[in-house]
């Protein structure tokens, strides 16, 4: 029992200590987004309800409540999205991506995904994911000169290639995706279309990123990144497919369902239609616009030349001669999180990799406006291109601590227009 004892201090303070990181550090993580508290805490539910099967179809007693949440999170997924169906009930989207390639394939049928160092994410067709495991991938990327996706080459390969399913949306890539150019290809393959959409899923409501439906036939996302929402995987479909990936969910690749992430998601959907919601996005994206003003003062620094989102990706390697991993470590010693991250042609192993990613959601929920934006994507530049420099790394310390001493994580997660 002393052991135990020992155990339950260790836990408060290891809490303790990664809360008052949060608090002490400059988030540019491009998928991190300080989630208000009120989705955790101010909720009106007692108890850590939970319920197995679909809407509707319980083999539980007492679920009439349960039942109109997760209806009421339904319908709000599909008016923000223009969707016809929803299912809200994965624990995460890679499991939502698990439960649709379980719903289309079969084991072994052919995919034809993102490359991962042109920004695909793992779950799409990663050898050592279990999408790469059970299914037949092959990948398309991005023009080596724009960086942009080369949609003529993606046409090419899905006609020799004949995928079952093409599938869309990444990690990293931080430009805009042409979803009818993408449906046209499906419709001439005979393939179905997804797209994984957590990234921009928040400039998605706010109508800054192009729309997926009436294109594709099925959408997965988080809403725990740019909707600052909790974390959990949510599918969208069209009504063909609605049986088959609810029954993909349940009893096909999960259980038992929280209703406290169900009533999570519903009150974050419903916050993603307000004003205040398309105000906070504006601002991400000024942010990200002043990074892209600054790095663009330098020559090929940006993967694809900018970026049309919350995000960007720099090429350290090839500009200041520095690893994406000794990038962020740096970065790391002045405070300023971000992470290593693979690029087209990537040469080096992911956990080391080219590259680093940056992301405004976690700024601009703090408060942090586009002079401020400006400031951070210098103290970047004024580091990475001189990393022995004690000189520079001591005054952008102070730099980093005077901006979070005027910025507080216990500010509302948008600021009224």
């Amino acid at each position: 029992m002393e052991r135990f004892q020992q155990l339950q201090e260790e836990l408060i303070e290891g809490a303790r200590i990664q809360d008052e990181y949060d608090l002490s550090t400059i988030n540019l993580i491009a998928p991190a987004s300080p989630t208000p508290l009120k989705y955790f805490y101010d909720l009106p539910l007692r108890h850590n309800a939970i319920a197995e099967g679909l809407l509707g179809h319980r083999p539980y007693a007492g679920v009439e409540g349960f039942n109109r949440i997760e209806r009421i999170a339904v319908e709000a997924a599909c008016l923000l999205f223009g969707a016809e169906h929803a299912n809200v009930q994965p624990h995460s989207v890679s499991q939502a991506n698990q439960a649709v390639y379980q719903a289309l394939l079969d084991n072994g049928d052919r995919v034809l995904a993102m490359r991962f160092q042109d920004g695909g994410h793992l779950s799409h067709g990663l050898r050592f994911n279990f999408s790469g495991r059970f299914f037949d991938f092959n990948f398309y990327g991005v023009d080596r000169t724009t960086g942009l996706i080369d949609y003529d080459a993606l046409e090419e390969k899905a006609v020799t290639f004949n995928p079952k399913l093409i599938v869309c949306g990444a990690s990293s890539y931080p430009r805009a995706i042409d979803f009818e150019r993408l449906a046209a290809i499906s419709t001439k393959v005979g393939s179905c279309l997804m797209a994984d959409l957590s990234h921009p899923a928040g400039l998605i409501v706010a109508n800054r990123f192009p729309k997926p439906f009436p294109y594709c036939n099925v959408v997965t996302f988080t809403p725990d990144k740019t909707m600052l929402g909790p974390h959990g995987g949510i599918i969208l479909c069209k009504n063909d497919l609605s049986e088959q990936i609810d029954k993909a969910v349940h009893p096909g690749v999960q259980s038992s369902v929280p209703l406290r992430r169900i009533y999570q998601m519903a009150q974050c959907l419903i916050d993603a239609s307000k004003p205040e919601f398309t105000d906070y996005i504006d601002r991400v994206i000024k942010n990200m616009k002043a990074f892209e003003a600054e790095f663009g003062r330098i020559p090929n620094i940006m993967i694809t030349g900018g970026s049309d989102t919350h995000l960007m990706v720099i090429d350290t390697k090839n500009t200041f001669g520095l690893t994406g991993k000794q990038s962020e470590e740096l970065l790391e010693t002045l405070d300023i999180l971000t992470n290593r991250q693979v690029i087209p042609g990537e040469t080096l192993k992911p956990y080391v990799a080219s590259g680093v990613r940056l992301g405004t959601s976690w700024i601009t929920a703090r408060g942090y406006n586009e002079v401020e934006a400006k400031e951070i994507a210098e103290i970047i530049l004024d580091n990475l291109s001189d990393p022995a420099n004690l000189v520079v790394q001591a005054r952008s310390k102070e730099a980093v601590n005077n901006l979070l001493k005027i910025k507080r994580a216990d500010d509302v997660w948008y600021e009224e227009s």
